[in-house]
């Protein structure tokens, strides 16, 4: 249309392109703190031109293709990946970090001090038999060793409590985003449907497909609708209106999963990457912990009853892989009476050892015979009577050393942990600030747009003036 009803029209126009241009920028500024929120732009370009005769094709002013949203799909992608990464080493870590608490190495405290401590006692009861606070020292520091053994062993147990527990949390977690997501892809289907783009719909998508990402390492794909279909280890959680539900498998001692779908069916599954990852990785060092302290604390115990020639700490071969730790102590009758402790030779006929130091002496000696510890209930020793002594086994190590190897091995998978966890943190770093500069909502930027857009609003305002005051020449004050 040309004339001045034209011009009218483009003026109106560029009045509303201005506006909704202005309304826009007021949602950017208004959720330029919201967690996930992406700057949104209105599409703008020149609407179909007039032909005119004789002249040629006249604008028709702006027309607006749409409002959408600033993102990179691939940077996207990039933070849910490495969010997933990020979140299972930081898991893992954490709870190691509690593990190394419990070992509490170096300490004066520690196991590893306590059997020091024990030898030492040993060894002075050697040097000095008939001292009978020699005996009450053996007594009382193999007792501070027991209860250290049996806090430990029950530290571990909560720890491994509450990693698991953690594991089922995360699990009842994922499963209601995963109930949010799948009404989310409804009513980003009702909108798309339309021919129209849900920006902010697509956006709380985002954020829960990134959240789950950092609880299962979930792979997402998406249909033509924008809608989300999740899998694990290949089995399908969302798809469509199908939604399988993660659990924790019965009894599973490291937290294995399983699917479960509406039909009543029920597939293990394993996950590689997200918070439940790194729980399941922990509890699995957790439970490798507890079954070497249980072994170490049922040899240990042997070896000194075995050449004590009598029980001297009591601890059931049936629990040896299992309770060992919980459950070793000091046998009540010598708590009760230390001149039960053997330190002599002879054992049928103590008194003709007396001032005999020599059993005492072999026990402290088991400070530097290299046996092997982690052998639990299977624990054989070539024991020498005569001798009162232990051959030394291949590959065996010292008592305190079969502890440092525990500990070891342990701060190593920790430092694994804090190092990889570090790097993802910095690489995720990068990537949420790559997303910042494109998604972000910068307020100079914005302050700019609206100055702009306010000057489009009042220029074809005072188009609309001028068109005005000529219709009101041309009808009012032409003719007779």
């Amino acid at each position: 249309m040309s004339g001045l009803f034209g011009t009218l029209n483009i003026g109106v126009k560029g009045m509303t392109a201005a506006q909704t241009a202005l309304q826009t920028t007021s949602h950017n500024v208004s959720n330029m703190n919201t967690p996930g929120y992406s700057r949104q732009r209105v599409n703008l370009q020149a609407d179909n031109p007039y032909n005119y005769t004789g002249v040629g094709q006249l604008g028709t002013g702006v027309k607006m293709s749409g409002v959408v949203r600033v993102v990179d799909d691939y940077v996207t992608k990039q933070i849910q990946e490495e969010t997933s990464s990020y979140s299972r080493h930081a898991t893992k870590s954490d709870a190691l970090s509690q593990l190394e608490m419990i070992f509490d190495e170096p300490s004066e405290t520690g196991l590893s001090a306590g059997f020091s401590r024990v030898y030492a006692a040993w060894n002075y009861l050697g040097s000095s038999p008939e001292l009978a606070t020699a005996k009450t020292m053996v007594s009382q520091e193999s007792q501070t060793l027991t209860d250290t053994i049996k806090q430990m062993a029950n530290q571990i147990e909560g720890l491994e409590g509450d990693t698991l527990y953690s594991i089922e949390k995360d699990v009842l977690d994922f499963n209601e985003k995963v109930g949010q997501l799948s009404t989310l892809n409804k009513q980003i289907f009702n909108v798309v449907i339309k021919g129209q783009t849900p920006n902010d719909l697509l956006d709380q998508r985002d954020r829960l497909t990134t959240e789950l990402a950092s609880i299962a390492g979930v792979s997402i794909d998406y249909d033509k609708f924008q809608g989300v279909k999740l899998t694990l280890d290949g089995n399908a959680v969302l798809d469509g209106d199908t939604i399988q539900k993660l659990a924790v498998q019965s009894g599973g001692a490291e937290g294995e999963l399983e699917l479960q779908g509406a039909d009543g069916s029920v597939k293990a599954i394993a996950i590689e990457n997200g918070s439940i990852k790194g729980s399941q990785e922990a509890l699995a060092v957790i439970n490798d912990k507890k079954v070497e302290l249980n072994q170490l604390a049922y040899s240990f115990a042997t070896a000194v009853n075995t050449v004590h020639g009598k029980e001297f700490f009591t601890v059931s071969q049936t629990d040896a892989a299992t309770d060992a730790a919980k459950n070793i102590t000091v046998n009540e009758d010598i708590k009760a009476d230390t001149s039960l402790i053997n330190a002599g030779k002879y054992l049928d006929n103590p008194e003709a050892g007396d001032g005999d130091g020599s059993r005492a002496t072999a026990i402290s000696a088991l400070a530097t015979t290299k046996l092997n510890y982690f052998q639990g209930a299977d624990f054989v020793g070539n024991y020498d009577e005569d001798k009162m002594s232990f051959t030394p086994q291949t590959s065996g190590t010292t008592t305190n050393g079969a502890y440092n190897d525990m500990v070891t091995s342990m701060g190593i998978i920790k430092q694994q942990a804090d190092n990889i966890a570090a790097s993802q943190s910095e690489v995720l770093g990068f990537l949420e600030d790559r997303r910042s500069s494109i998604s972000g909502v910068n307020m100079n930027e914005e302050v700019v747009d609206m100055m702009k857009f306010q000057s489009a609003f009042q220029a074809n305002a005072r188009i609309i003036s001028i068109i005005d005051e000529m219709l009101d020449t041309l009808i009012n004050r032409t003719g007779v």
